[in-house]
């Protein structure tokens, strides 16, 4: 019998008992990140979602999904133009603006109107101008069939989630390396490649380090969030939301994990802080981290540590938004 096929899972039950296992698992499956905006007699709305697909060529026909409970639900439910805006890579904060509660969130926007009224963000690496063309029922979600009347593309790479954070494609390993030739091989500018391998080296770093953040029965948004609030006590949940890039959904599910279990209370304004139990949970993943880089760093001369240290400061301080 296969390894994998003896693999036990890290956590298993029934999803109508437990939604946010069901949640948990869902993250595990990578998506893009869609905006869908649309204007209805004066009124603006925007959404952003990750259940964004095509359905057709024949006739152009794409679908996302709509919870009942979002205030933009009445006016998309209503029917009518919409467009989808699919973000790219560079888009992090587009995203993370337009899934927080800001009353207006075009006001701070750079968009201009398509061709039936609907909201085009800039920037973004494509756009689908709809026309509502079905309405699903499904749950406590609604299913909307787009027939698209008119797309668009743009140069650029696309802006992904998985596993509860933001990520770029890189090309897999297995598949990335050039054919073997004979003859010396080109020099390769080395500005040409550090950006996909710092990508690179962050999520095989992250996920050789899974096996540490499960021993202590922790996922990544909940270590990022137990991190967080042992830094900075008595944050709100948008503000951790934010600061651990973490959307509002899983950041509240990490934050409800962290209360079942003891770890995290909640004050009477909404200010988080550790438990001793969590905060001994923190200090337990920290001992871990601080064993793991020094095992990654062993072998590696200081001054080329220096060096690496010196670049990653400066890239972080050049693209780190005002606050």
């Amino acid at each position: 019998m296969s390894e994998s096929a003896t693999r036990l899972p890290i956590e298993s039950a029934d999803p109508a008992e437990d939604s946010r296992l069901f949640r948990r698992c869902l993250g595990l499956y990578g998506t893009g990140i869609a905006i869908i905006t649309m204007e209805n007699a004066g009124q603006r709305a925007a959404v952003t979602v990750n259940s964004f697909a095509s359905v057709s060529l024949d006739p152009p026909l794409v679908l996302w999904s709509i919870s009942h409970t979002s205030r933009s639900y009445p006016l998309f439910k209503a029917g009518g133009p919409f467009a989808v805006n699919i973000l790219a890579s560079t888009q992090m904060g587009v995203s993370r603006h337009f899934s927080s509660k800001i009353e207006d969130k075009f006001a701070d926007a750079d968009w201009s109107p398509g061709q039936h009224g609907s909201p085009l963000l800039h920037g973004c690496l494509a756009h689908f101008e709809c026309e509502t063309y079905a309405q699903v029922e499904g749950g406590d979600h609604t299913v909307l069939i787009g027939l698209v009347r008119r797309a668009s593309r743009f140069e650029g790479e696309p802006l992904l989630f998985a596993q509860g954070q933001y990520s770029v494609a890189y090309a897999h390993p297995e598949v990335s390396a050039a054919p073997e030739v004979s003859g010396p091989k080109p020099e390769m500018p080395s500005q040409a490649g550090i950006i996909p391998q710092i990508f690179e080296a962050h999520h095989l770093l992250s996920a050789v380090f899974d096996e540490h953040r499960h021993a202590e029965g922790l996922d990544i948004p909940v270590a990022r969030v137990i991190a967080c609030v042992y830094d900075i006590p008595g944050l709100k949940a948008e503000q951790v939301a934010r600061v651990t890039y973490l959307g509002q959904r899983d950041t509240e599910d990490a934050l409800a994990t962290l209360a079942e279990r003891g770890m995290l209370v909640s004050g009477t304004a909404g200010e988080l802080t550790l438990t001793e139990a969590g905060k001994r949970l923190r200090e337990a993943i920290q001992t871990r981290w601080r064993n793991f880089q020094r095992d990654q760093m062993a072998g590696i001369p200081e001054a080329d540590l220096r060096t690496t240290q010196k670049t990653l400061s400066k890239l972080i301080s050049q693209n780190r938004a005002p606050n």
